[in-house]
């Protein structure tokens, strides 16, 4: 599991709700959430969500949120991540780099957008914002890998990069995307007909999916 450059601050709101920096924890719902802001309608992704720090130009979602944030509050619901990396990839990952990269494991997480318009409570899942430019449709939903980043040199990579949630593979982001293409970048697009405009504010909500049989040795 990566360490952490420093420890956030994790207040109890109430009895199975806690804060962890400007994430909200809901132990029961096996979720945290958080604040964003719709970044792209149109154009090619990289990221579904950065920060200031990371690269805002590709990215779908923005927030002001902190990786260390993120990482402790899914690591108090439960997740684990991948294994601890210490060699950092090429600062271009290339076609040979996908073909002798080890691939990423860690937990299965779903990914939701809540937002208003006009007032109304609206709610998607991540994927119908998202358009697969070789289906010519947008992003089935599914679960997202939750890898947890990795540490170089002392530091915590999504940390000081920025990139939390990736659609091309990157080490370096806490979230990764596990589906057939994640090595093109030139597949992935905002999908304008079924976002708000730029710049609406939106709560991601990120959910920890349970192992589907996390005691196979026992009879219920």
């Amino acid at each position: 599991m990566p360490a952490l450059p420093s420890k956030p601050v994790v207040r109890m709101v109430s009895p199975g709700f806690y804060e962890v920096g400007k994430v909200r924890l809901d132990q029961k719902a096996a979720s945290i959430s958080f604040a964003g802001t719709l970044n792209m309608k149109r154009g090619l992704l990289e990221y579904l969500l950065v920060n200031s720090k990371g690269s805002v130009h590709e990215s779908l979602l923005v927030t002001e949120v902190e990786a260390t944030d993120i990482h402790v509050a899914m690591l108090l619901l439960g997740a684990k991540g991948g294994a601890v990396v210490t060699e950092a990839p090429p600062a271009q990952l290339d076609a040979r780099y996908f073909r002798t990269a080890p691939k990423l494991t860690g937990d299965a997480v779903l990914i939701r957008v809540k937002w208003k318009e006009k007032d109304v409570e609206k709610s998607a899942s991540i994927e119908e914002w998202i358009f697969h430019e070789t289906a010519k449709q947008r992003v089935k939903p599914g679960p997202w890998t939750y890898n947890g980043s990795m540490v170089h040199e002392g530091r915590f990579l999504a940390q000081t990069e920025g990139n939390l949630m990736a659609l091309v593979t990157s080490p370096m982001a806490l979230i990764n995307n596990p589906r057939t293409g994640n090595d093109n970048d030139h597949l992935w697009n905002a999908n304008g007909d079924t976002t708000p405009g730029i710049g609406t504010p939106v709560e991601v909500v990120i959910q920890l999916v349970p192992p589907a049989n996390p005691n196979p040795g026992r009879k219920p």
